[in-house]
């Protein structure tokens, strides 16, 4: 399936079964030790991302709008259009697709250049994204849809990165995946968020041979 879509004022072609990346250990870039792999695709008036994780327990321990889910199993995208990278969102949906959606502003980074943030939750009235979760016989599927208006920046100003936490049943050590891992225990460092657009492009190219 071909989508078009304006990018820079040229319209590309698109793939959209080529348009797909695995996740990684976040801690040091390795091979996860569970298999994520994410689609990145848009249309006229959303961006989608599209989550497929095996091997989950489906630990939820909340289960309300604005819970915050990465105390158990959930996956999550930072987006944000600040060039300072101080201000952006946080989406996160837990496989009992409940939501969460946070502005975060970051007050200073740490010796890994990890955020220290103040959070300010977006009501549910005003929450800009819709997600859609389906279980598997190993997993789960997360359809998360988030609307351009509410973003109102070019594609090629758009910085983000996605993660999924899981908790093997709600073990206290969680496994950290990324798509571009930051290198230490925390999903927050500004400098690993990666520009949107060589993601829809197809400029930053498939991985997902590299893990069957």
């Amino acid at each position: 399936m071909a989508l078009i879509y304006l990018s820079n004022f040229i319209l590309v072609e698109i793939d959209l079964n080529k348009m797909k990346y695995l996740l990684k250990n976040n801690r040091d870039g390795q091979k996860a030790v569970y298999k994520t792999t994410l689609c990145v695709s848009q249309d006229e008036r959303y961006i989608y991302f599209d989550f497929v994780a095996e091997r989950s327990d489906y630990y939820c321990p909340y289960g309300k709008y604005n819970d915050i889910h990465s105390c158990g199993d959930a996956v999550e995208v930072l987006i944000g259009t600040d060039p300072t990278r101080k201000t952006y969102y946080e989406l996160e949906v837990n496989p009992n697709n409940v939501k969460m959606l946070a502005k975060m502003t970051v007050t200073e980074l740490d010796d890994d250049g990890a955020a220290k943030l103040n959070i300010d939750f977006v009501d549910e009235k005003d929450c800009f994204f819709r997600s859609d979760v389906r279980h598997t016989d190993n997993g789960y599927i997360v359809d998360i849809s988030i609307d351009k208006t509410k973003l109102n920046m070019p594609l090629d100003k758009i910085y983000f990165n996605a993660y999924r936490l899981e908790t093997d049943g709600g073990e206290m050590e969680k496994h950290l995946f990324a798509l571009n891992p930051t290198m230490c225990g925390k999903f927050h460092v500004p400098t690993r968020y990666v520009m949107l657009s060589d993601y829809l492009t197809g400029k930053r190219k498939q991985n997902t041979k590299e893990q069957s």
